[in-house]
């Protein structure tokens, strides 16, 4: 659902730093001044509020993109670069609300190095954790620790790593417990026309289910508007990925590096039930938007992206935080 508030941001839209526009889904945009007055660092999460730790401060909240007056105080995030935190992958473990805050998890996730910073909301601190996960390597014998990637939340827990075989799991126990780790054995196999090609996947928590998205251009093509998605629904009954070609009233938003969220769809800017939008590169001056029902594609410009690649960082989407219709 598109939303505007009053200092006239409309949500969803993208978010490219690097840009000096803001408009609603089909548009480039930057962290609008009107909701900062300060130079700050961002890092938009799934469920719309987006983490902040000024510059000059420290100072670190979430924030609410349609309304400047929402913000959660947070302690300071010392410890981790500008670069570093804007690439990284922002979580919550549910909506910061007064209701469910105490329980509340805010997840960092390190892009590159094998940690992850945590915070249970209401706490003092935030707590850096250097995880091992394991080991994996190619038929060329290079070995390289596991990333945490693609990661989701749903029902509280953060679902990471997804195959068809099996999934992770990462949860916390109590307001000051410490990460756990485990995974799930999953009862299937990967789907036979998959076949050959670049492969994007993605974890999105949708009305407390947990989906997972991948994004394939086959090997004989290299334009989005080949892109085959295919769209899965966890059925933790039977422990398995089953094919989902309906997801009610929502859309998917998906971007680098492994961002992935749901949003009512429908209302003035017309997003589109049963479509994932994606932005697969950090380069790329368009969004595709395809089809779960027909698998369809259709790529679209991003208006005002005239700035080159390299002059942009991250591509993300933001998101509103109150989804009722």
């Amino acid at each position: 659902m598109a939303s505007s508030s009053s200092h006239g941001l409309v949500l969803p839209c993208l978010k490219r730093r690097g840009e000096d526009q803001k408009k609603p889904v089909a548009a480039a945009a930057v962290f609008p001044s009107e909701l900062l007055d300060v130079k700050a660092t961002v890092c938009p999460a799934p469920l719309g509020w987006i983490l902040v730790r000024e510059s000059a401060s420290g100072s670190t909240y979430l924030l609410d993109p349609q309304s400047r007056q929402d913000k959660i105080p947070l302690p300071p995030l010392t410890g981790i670069g500008d670069d570093v935190l804007m690439d990284s992958n922002c979580l919550l473990s549910d909506q910061p609300t007064a209701q469910a805050a105490a329980g509340c998890v805010a997840l960092l996730v390190e892009p590159q190095d094998t940690v992850i910073w945590y915070h249970h909301i209401g706490g003092d601190e935030w707590t850096r954790h250097e995880y091992d996960i394991g080991i994996q390597g190619d038929k060329y014998g290079f070995t390289e620790k596991k990333h945490i990637v693609p990661i989701a939340a749903c029902r509280g827990k953060f679902y990471f790593n997804s195959f068809f075989t099996e999934i992770s799991v990462l949860e916390f126990s109590g307001p000051a417990g410490p990460p756990q780790f485990s995974s799930i054995k999953l009862a299937g196999d990967v789907p036979g026309d998959w076949g050959r090609g670049a492969c994007h996947v993605f974890l999105v928590e949708s009305d407390g289910q947990l989906y997972m998205v991948c994004l394939k251009t086959p090997a004989s093509s290299s334009s989005s508007s080949s892109l085959q998605v295919g769209v899965y629904k966890m059925d933790f009954s039977k422990r398995r990925w089953c094919r989902a070609d309906d997801l009610g009233d929502r859309a998917f938003f998906v971007a680098p590096f492994y961002f992935g969220a749901s949003c009512l769809a429908g209302g003035k800017y017309g997003i589109q039930k049963n479509c994932v939008y994606s932005v697969r590169y950090l380069g790329d001056k368009s969004f595709t938007v395809s089809s779960i029902e027909d698998g369809t594609s259709h790529v679209h410009s991003i208006h005002g992206a005239d700035a080159s690649p390299d002059s942009i960082c991250r591509t993300l989407w933001m998101l509103p935080t109150d989804q009722k219709p």
